[in-house]
């Protein structure tokens, strides 16, 4: 079955509120997203009998906010949402600006994709801000009371993932960085 199928057929179900999914089609379907692919199904089921750990977004909605400070990751199970980065002038503290911040698209992320973990690891404020870019979005937020209550092994394979997708992200950068210097030091050269 394809994973947009699989989606919309845990939507119909039940397990908080919010969603009303049945835990095992979600245990079944998170099966498939990388981010749990080393985890058991009893610890898959640990994190969706938590509370409050499904949320669900229409597009345009903002998932998390530049500057906000909150100890929580997302993995997104349906849609897309993109990461902007407001670009501000230099202001001194305690300045206003005159001028608007510029926001910057970063990047789109789609199913199976984290964001958000950077500031659970840190603790620092959000550096940038998350938008739902579909019509639907349903995500499972871990926060660090949750990371925390699990047992050692669990959160060390959480924290495996983060660390995974901190060296996926910084080789992604370092190529754009690269594509980048290139496309300069081509514009610079002299022509001939």
């Amino acid at each position: 079955m394809c994973l947009r199928k699989k989606l919309l057929d845990i939507q119909r179900y039940t397990i908080d509120e919010r969603f009303r999914m049945e835990k095992v089609s979600v245990v079944d379907y998170i099966k498939n997203l990388p981010f749990f692919e080393e985890f058991t199904d009893n610890e898959k089921s640990s994190l969706l009998e938590k509370k409050g750990v499904f949320e669900k977004y229409q597009e345009g909605e903002t998932i998390i906010k530049q500057g906000a400070v909150e100890s929580c990751l997302y993995v997104i199970l349906l849609g897309k949402i993109c990461l902007y980065k407001s670009i501000t002038d230099n202001v001194a503290e305690g300045r206003i600006s005159l001028t608007d911040s510029e926001e910057i698209m970063v990047k789109e992320l789609g199913i199976g994709s984290i964001f958000g973990e950077i500031s659970l690891i840190t603790g620092r404020p959000r550096n940038v801000t998350a938008r739902a870019a579909s019509k639907d979005v349903s995500v499972i937020k871990i926060t660090k009371e949750i990371l925390e209550s699990f047992e050692q092994s669990t959160q060390m394979k959480i924290h495996k993932q983060f660390l995974t997708k901190l060296a996926e992200n910084l080789d992604d950068m370092n190529t754009e960085c690269i594509k980048l210097k290139s496309i300069i030091k081509k514009k610079l050269k002299p022509q001939a």
